[in-house]
């Protein structure tokens, strides 16, 4: 059985990936499972976090990409990203301007989340066609404020932050700029390209947090905003009802998405966060995502089982178990 392009599909983790997880040491707070954004070990009083995500969609800034996809994962866990390792592939031919370049863009990222980066490998690989770059980020938290994307519960209030498909945009702006530029306002896909600027989390993470309303908390990334509530309703064995028109989508986001045909609520949605808030935070948690500058939108509901996206007509659509990610057929689409 050949696999298919992107994140493994969730049945085929559960049964052959997850069961091969080494000795048992005990300590294992949360370790691999379908929807969970990084593990959690018991260090006593403290709580160790680790994340670990490839880049694998695009070839820009991918050294600042991989410390900010990285770091939000550990932060939605409740945990303050501090510790940051890559492993550098790099291409037959590669020079040292781009070994450079990418070691200067983690450096970058790292300081503006306050990263220390310890270590790695970096490599040149004669079979591969581009570079690649996996990166590892290690945190902190509590037992208190420790977040699991599996604690959503029926009932619950579903946010999100800033607006869907923004990272998709951002790679697809930029990785073909001058092909899109055909048929795009050059002054929309640079807008676009912005949207990078907006693809922490850190910071809306730790400060809803801190509410103490939080019951779940994830980073959308492949298959976007539906592929990061699918995930989030796995984790936590409950259903959602979300609301297209109350999900807010960037006209650049938009434009872009109808020039290659693709679906920007499944597009890779790095930036977004998801929160889930018990009934009757939902006040508290917008007022403190608002705090630090992001803007916050409630778009739904959690349910007990059926997983829905009411469309724009009121037509009542069944999200599958699987979302699949757009980016890649927009990589290759012709605009039309």
């Amino acid at each position: 059985m050949k696999l298919p392009i992107g994140k493994v599909p969730n049945n085929l983790l559960e049964k052959i990936v997850f069961p091969y997880g080494g000795v048992n040491c005990g300590r294992v707070i949360c370790g691999p499972a379908v929807g969970q954004d990084a593990a959690v070990i018991d260090f006593g009083e403290k709580l160790l976090v680790v994340g670990a995500d490839p880049i694998t969609g695009t070839q820009s800034r991918m050294g600042w990409y991989a410390v900010h996809v990285n770091a939000n994962d550990v932060a939605v866990r409740g945990a303050v990203p501090q510790f940051f390792t890559s492993t550098i592939l790099l291409p037959n031919g590669a020079d040292t301007n781009l070994l450079e370049k990418i070691c200067r863009d983690i450096d970058e990222a790292a300081r503006e989340v306050g990263v220390c980066v310890v270590g790695g490998h970096t490599e040149v690989v004669p079979y591969l066609e581009n570079a690649l770059l996996c990166g590892a980020m290690f945190g902190e938290t509590t037992k208190e404020r420790l977040v699991l994307t599996s604690g959503a519960q029926a009932d619950d209030v579903i946010i999100m932050t800033k607006h869907a498909g923004l990272e998709g945009a951002a790679i697809l702006a930029t990785d073909r700029f001058e092909d899109l530029s055909k048929f795009l306002n050059k002054k929309l896909l640079l807008e676009a390209k912005s949207f990078f600027s907006s693809l922490s989390v850190v910071r809306e993470a730790l400060a809803v947090n801190e509410t103490g309303v939080v019951t779940s908390m994830h980073d959308p990334t492949e298959g976007g905003l539906l592929g990061g509530l699918v995930e989030m309703a796995e984790a936590s064995n409950v259903g959602f009802r979300v609301e297209e028109e109350l999900i807010p989508v960037a006209e650049e986001t938009r434009d872009i998405c109808s020039l290659l045909r693709i679906d920007p609520l499944r597009l890779i949605s790095s930036g977004v966060l998801l929160v889930t808030v018990r009934p009757g935070g939902e006040s508290e948690a917008l007022k403190a995502i608002r705090s630090v500058g992001s803007i916050p939108t409630i778009i739904g509901r959690v349910t007990p089982s059926r997983r829905i996206l009411v469309k724009r007509g009121g037509e009542k659509v069944n999200v599958g178990m699987r979302v699949r990610e757009q980016l890649w057929d927009a990589l290759r689409a012709k605009p039309s």
